[in-house]
């Protein structure tokens, strides 16, 4: 079994900036994010992302970028999943992977995630690992970090043996992958960073409340 714990160059090593993200400053938004299409629960993947809350066909779509290994991303997803709730019904709210360079276990934890939701528990393992960050964020062992990954799948009552069978998908990876080059080319340079139908937001971090969330969200989306 092979979890790279020395990732890929998926970004250049950025500087932390501020006290309210990881990575590098933001610059004007590129092109627009995956609109979902369809009718779904909470809880499924679309070309979207990983759905918070329940799809509205046609609704207007918000993306939050994270990266698993960053604090302020800590900080933001319990407020973004209330959000998510706030606005079910009137905006679509999904979640995206944007492992940074200066992170070398964001890519293993994103694994770790997408193994989780091949068994129904995204939510679960990323709040776990986010709750959990200071005990895996500089292990540089493949064994203790695949062993410590499936204490954490034992304890949300996953099958762990599919769990550590599913961390190395060459799938997931591709996922992981394509989720951050569709964040670059929205504009995305450092997390937590949120994306309304294509444009990033320069008002919303991880020190914005849930209720300011929602409002920004809205007036981006012109509802």
């Amino acid at each position: 079994m092979s979890v790279k714990l020395t990732r890929r160059a998926l970004v250049s090593l950025l500087p932390v900036v501020g006290l309210v993200a990881c990575g590098g400053s933001s610059d004007t938004a590129g092109s627009a994010s995956a609109a979902a299409s369809g009718e779904a629960a909470a809880g499924v993947r679309t070309d979207a992302g990983y759905q918070l809350n329940a799809v509205t066909d046609g609704a207007p779509t918000v993306t939050l970028y994270t990266d698993l290994q960053c604090p302020y991303c800590a900080k933001a997803d319990p407020k973004y999943r209330e959000a998510a709730a706030e606005l079910e019904g009137t905006m679509n709210v999904t979640v995206r992977h944007f492992p940074l360079s200066m992170h070398a276990n964001a890519v293993p934890a994103a694994q770790a995630v997408q193994a989780a939701e091949a068994q129904g528990a995204y939510v679960a393992m990323a709040d776990h690992l986010y709750t959990h960050q200071a005990d895996w964020k500089e292990i540089t062992d493949t064994a203790q970090f695949v062993t410590l990954m499936g204490n954490y799948a034992e304890a949300l009552g996953l099958d762990r043996t599919r769990f550590e069978s599913d961390l190395p998908s060459e799938e997931a990876l591709a996922l992981i992958e394509q989720e951050y080059q569709d964040g670059v080319a929205a504009g995305v340079k450092g997390t937590p960073s949120f994306v309304v139908e294509g444009t990033k937001l320069e008002n919303v971090d991880s020190a914005t409340s849930t209720a300011d969330m929602v409002a920004a969200f809205k007036q981006a989306a012109g509802l």
